[in-house]
């Protein structure tokens, strides 16, 4: 008679943990930590303050700057691909000209039509910058996605792509008499895009083409430091004609409330000064 496998509470344990894991943190590097697994982590767990901050500072900006689109953050997102279904995490995703009225769990391509994102983002991160880098891009080519994006912000351990990094992997085609072949160009930055008076520098924004994005894409240094002393990037997005970045909410309702006092003040010149001529 074969003898009975008794689980113990650490095998449950391990168990549970593995059935708990994020997509998101599937490949490791050597320089992963491991974390309490003994709470469910979050979908989409955000590894850093940077990283954090990154993807809301984008969300907010998209959302706010262009309503008629729709972003989403921190889902997974399910395609069909060679007849199977696959599962990809984005942290950011911006669908063009598409509206969703209502919040997610998650995407399911099947119940929107099959439409794939305009642009999917990924910020790097120490436990998902080789899924990033290497099979996420393979599929959102095979998929159709037109532009993918990829930005370290603060990594500075993998040297290949130490920050600032930025890549942009968008689709183009090359024709022939015959064919079109269609294939991914690249685009990269790897210094910020400021002078040191603040201006914007025009040769270091990555355009795509406003009829695929209604943006560009360019690198800030922050002014707050990583652990220490290790220096912090920002991507920003470009108006598509002028040289300004697009703003947070936040930021256009207090320039809003500065233009207002502004005009408070010139009014009140204005009376003062027509008191001092009567």
């Amino acid at each position: 008679m074969a003898s009975e496998t008794v689980q113990t509470k650490e095998d449950e344990a391990v168990d549970l943990a593995t059935r708990r894991r994020s997509t998101r943190i599937e490949e490791k590097d050597p320089y992963y930590v491991e974390w309490d697994e003994s709470t469910t982590p979050r979908l989409g767990r955000r590894e850093s303050e940077p990283h954090s901050s990154q993807i809301s500072y984008l969300y907010d900006v998209l959302s706010t700057n262009f309503p008629k689109d729709r972003t989403l953050w921190d889902l997974h997102h399910y395609f069909m691909l060679d007849g199977e279904e696959i599962d990809i995490q984005f942290d950011i995703s911006y669908f063009r000209g598409y509206k969703i009225p209502y919040t997610l769990s998650s995407y399911r391509a099947s119940e929107h039509g099959n439409r794939v994102p305009t642009m999917a983002l990924n910020v790097l991160s120490r436990s998902t910058f080789y899924k990033d880098l290497g099979i996420t891009v393979d599929r959102c080519y095979r998929l159709g996605i037109p532009v993918y994006v990829i930005f370290n912000p603060y990594l500075v351990h993998i040297r290949d792509y130490r920050a600032p990094f930025l890549r942009v992997y968008y689709r183009a085609e090359t024709e022939t008499k015959s064919s079109a072949t269609t294939f991914y160009s690249i685009k990269e930055l790897r210094s910020a895009s400021f002078t040191k008076e603040g201006a914007l520098d025009p040769e270091k924004i990555i355009d795509v083409g406003g009829s695929v994005l209604p943006f560009r894409f360019a690198i800030q240094e922050l002014e707050q430091k990583h652990q220490g002393n290790l220096p912090q990037y920002r991507l920003v997005l470009v108006h598509p004609t002028k040289l300004e970045i697009f703003k947070t909410r936040a930021e256009q309702e207090r320039q809003r409330a500065e233009e207002a006092l502004k005009r408070v003040k010139e009014l009140e010149e204005m009376i003062q000064k027509l008191q001092r001529e009567k």
